[in-house]
């Protein structure tokens, strides 16, 4: 049952999500973006609170090339009452030409949602930022990963991440930490 609810929620990740925002900000994202680098397993360390996510711990997200070119997305949790592992597929594909690291995610639910994914910085060894911002209906709602390699990372790598967020204006209370501990 708790698995179905993971899966159904992920339909509207940004129609249900996060913070509501009047407009989505004009934010810097990384230049001359390296796929291949970006590639692999990237452990959640902080979000904004996700509909999809509740009662989810040991967050991760792996990332690895398909021979189309386009990058094969697989998102798990455990959740924290069963220990049962949920987890979801999906397809990124950059969506700029111009080395920026903005790529689209569609994940592979009945309902097709295409998302933004939008890394503001990533130093590809130890952490990353991602945001996502999408009007729908009127209004716009964005979320924000902050996201490393090592699942029990140094604070000052997390420190680094915060920053970035702040220098776009994004605002880092609404950030909690996901529990990456007894995975």
């Amino acid at each position: 049952m708790h698995s179905e609810l993971f899966v159904v929620s992920l339909f509207m990740p940004m129609i249900l999500a996060q913070i509501p925002v009047l407009k989505c900000p004009n934010v810097k994202v990384q230049q001359h973006f390296d796929l291949a680098a970006y590639l692999g397993k990237w452990y959640e360390q902080e979000k904004y609170p996700l509909i999809f996510e509740i009662g989810g711990k040991c967050i991760t997200a792996d990332y690895s090339k398909r021979s189309d070119g386009k990058v094969e997305v697989f998102n798990q949790m455990k959740n924290i009452l069963t220990n049962s592992v949920s987890s979801i597929k999906g397809t990124a594909e950059l969506a700029s030409k111009t080395g920026e690291a903005k790529l689209s995610v569609t994940f592979n639910t009945p309902v097709t949602v295409t998302s933004p994914y939008w890394v503001l910085s990533t130093d590809y060894k130890n952490y990353a930022v991602v945001y996502s911002c999408q009007t729908v209906v009127g209004f716009s709602a964005h979320t924000a990963w902050i996201l490393t390699r090592d699942q029990h990372p140094s604070e000052d790598f997390i420190n680094k991440a915060r920053q970035v967020l702040k220098d776009n204006k994004i605002n880092t209370s609404f950030l909690f930490k996901t529990d990456q501990k007894n995975c």
